[in-house]
């Protein structure tokens, strides 16, 4: 009866040390075990929670598709893209060296800044007092000033090195050019600006003397010069010819107007180009621009342009130095000639011959943007240097 009753203790004492283990193991290790799996969104939401709380992966949810921390990771790549842009800009700002601003009204302001650098203006509305544009090419920020706000007096600059377009057809044009280069003259001599480049319409018989005295070389402070026309001071070092480019399309003119003239462009296989005051003409770069081959009336006009004794190429020396795919005539009679040969030809060499233009003046726009980038930061920037 004794060791019965000392057997019955022993197994109340073992039965005891098993639950007192037991419930030692639910204290300390229950709260580790891995969780059910109950419905997705509820183990989803839990891993989410789970993750807000310790920061790591939950192993029930190893097997899903879904990330619950796709939310903060695509947050954290934007912070990394966003910083690395930063950086980026940052670095392209300190390896800007130089800054060139263009002012200018003419209409050969516009054809350099939208046509040959292919910048855009803000506001893009035509009939806005101001407008500007950006653009940086290689190290040097370029920015372009236009409207009817852009007086002579009036000249905000924050930089050394500027480009002046000018209009010298008229008096009343010089007059005001004249204006902007005496004001300009006044930034030079007290040193608040460094260089000064010109691109100037001149006048269609070449007489453009009144800006003789402000070229360097003559004791003024005109780096270089870009002039339209044959001039004959063209020498390819601090004066070069400059293309007429295209008409600036005037405010009194409509859309329809405008349309019906680009779509006779488009549907036109030839442009004629008669002369006019002078040989080149707006209308052979607007039909360059939709793809119709000019038909150029090949002879010199009156005044002291380039002539054909001193100049065997002239008229027109830019373009054919470029080769022009044109049809240069020296007489309307030949005209019929010409359009007889154009019933031979079939649509597909049309079609072959239009690309051909298009390309050569995507091709010429491009050539001209090097040239006068190259010359512009040449004379301007590698005298700095050293």
């Amino acid at each position: 009866m004794r060791l019965t009753r000392t057997r019955l203790c022993s197994l109340l004492v073992a039965l005891y040390c098993l639950f007192s283990i037991y419930a030692a193991y639910h204290v300390f290790f229950g709260r580790r075990r891995r969780a059910p799996v109950g419905t997705p969104r509820g183990s989803r939401k839990a891993a989410a929670q789970a993750k807000e709380r310790r920061g790591r992966e939950q192993s029930a949810l190893e097997s899903e598709e879904w990330n619950p921390w796709e939310g903060d990771e695509k947050s954290e790549q934007r912070h990394r893209i966003k910083s690395g842009l930063q950086i980026l800009n940052k670095s392209t700002k300190e390896k800007l060296e130089h800054r060139v601003q263009i002012w200018g009204k003419a209409a050969i302001g516009l054809y350099l800044w939208e046509h040959i650098f292919e910048g855009t203006l803000d506001p893009p509305d035509v009939t806005a007092q101001w407008r500007e544009g950006q653009s940086i090419v290689g190290r040097t920020h370029y920015s372009f000033i236009t409207g009817p706000a852009v007086v002579p007096g009036y000249f905000s600059i924050d930089v050394d090195n500027v480009v002046l377009v000018l209009n010298g057809r008229e008096k009343t044009k010089i007059f005001h050019a004249t204006q902007w280069l005496l004001y300009t003259q006044n930034l030079m001599q007290t040193q608040k600006l460094q260089h000064l480049a010109v691109v100037l319409l001149g006048n269609e018989q070449c007489d453009n003397d009144w800006i003789m005295p402000f070229l360097r070389r003559n004791g003024g402070f005109v780096d270089l010069l870009f002039i339209t026309y044959d001039s004959p001071w063209i020498n390819g070092a601090d004066v070069l010819q400059w293309p007429l480019g295209v008409a600036t399309w005037q405010p009194q003119e409509t859309n329809e107007s405008l349309k019906n003239y680009q779509d006779a462009l488009l549907q036109s296989d030839l442009t004629l180009c008669p002369v006019g005051v002078n040989t080149e003409c707006y209308r052979i770069y607007e039909a360059c621009s939709f793809g119709s081959i000019p038909v150029v009336e090949d002879v010199m006009t009156a005044g002291h342009c380039g002539n054909t004794s001193s100049h065997h190429s002239a008229p027109l020396q830019l373009l054919k130095a470029m080769g022009a795919p044109f049809i240069f005539i020296k007489n309307w009679k030949e005209l019929p000639a010409i359009l007889e040969k154009e019933k031979t030809i079939i649509l597909q060499e049309k079609v072959q011959r239009r690309k051909m233009l298009l390309q050569w003046y995507q091709h010429f726009k491009a050539e001209l943007k090097w040239k006068f980038i190259n010359t512009l930061e040449n004379s301007f920037f590698m005298n700095n240097k050293g």
